[in-house]
């Protein structure tokens, strides 16, 4: 009798199974999702799913932790640290996040705004874990206008307010983009994030 090796990868399964749940929440949202809707999309059966995420509420907690907090470190956190120049730093974020959407041809919202809105106030922890991730990009933010402010690139702002307006503008463009499945908001708010940024940096 021949031996087979195994070839179960415990970690693919999850990982398969929170690349689902990621994709749906921030779709169709977290409460219209389904669990046997969700073993169905990532292909794993009731028993892994349920070795893996005995409830949605701890499946919600891995997308969230997993997936939305490394979408924005990804998207802003990374580049916003890397930058020379934080103005233009943000401006390209904003094109690229413009760019993409476009090419999809549909807008799902920022995953991060969408799970705040929906869950914040149904989970304790959940609204804690998406508390944190809008910290850190603010504290990222800020800390960049404390290093030009350092530097004497920039001299009358006040770095912890003006990276909680940068993050609220965006965030509610994004939900207008979202609810007209048009960019045309994002585009307005790059322009007018620019133009103020322009005026500080002068």
């Amino acid at each position: 009798m021949i031996e087979h090796k195994r070839t179960n990868d415990p970690q693919a399964v999850r990982r398969r199974i929170v690349d689902a749940a990621y994709q749906a929440f921030v779709t169709q949202g977290y409460l219209a999702t389904g669990m046997s809707e969700l073993r169905a999309t990532a292909s794993v059966s009731g028993g892994a799913m349920a070795h893996h995420f005995p409830a949605k509420r701890e499946l919600g907690l891995a997308v969230i932790r997993d997936r939305v907090a490394e979408a924005v470190q990804e998207t802003w956190i990374d580049p916003l640290r890397t930058a020379s120049d934080t103005p233009a730093a943000i401006d390209r974020i904003i094109t690229e996040i413009i760019k993409e959407l476009s090419e999809n041809g549909s807008v799902s919202g920022c995953p991060l705004n969408n799970m705040a809105i929906e869950v914040s106030k149904h989970d304790d922890e959940m609204q804690e874990a998406l508390g944190a991730i809008f910290d850190a990009w603010e504290k990222a933010l800020a800390a960049r206008f404390h290093e030009d402010i350092r530097l004497k690139r920039v001299a009358d702002i006040q770095p912890n307010s003006l990276a909680t307006f940068i993050i609220a503008a965006y965030s509610g463009a994004m939900a207008m983009a979202k609810a007209s499945q048009d960019t045309r908001p994002l585009v307005n708010c790059q322009a007018e994030l620019a133009a103020l940024l322009a005026s500080k940096y002068a």
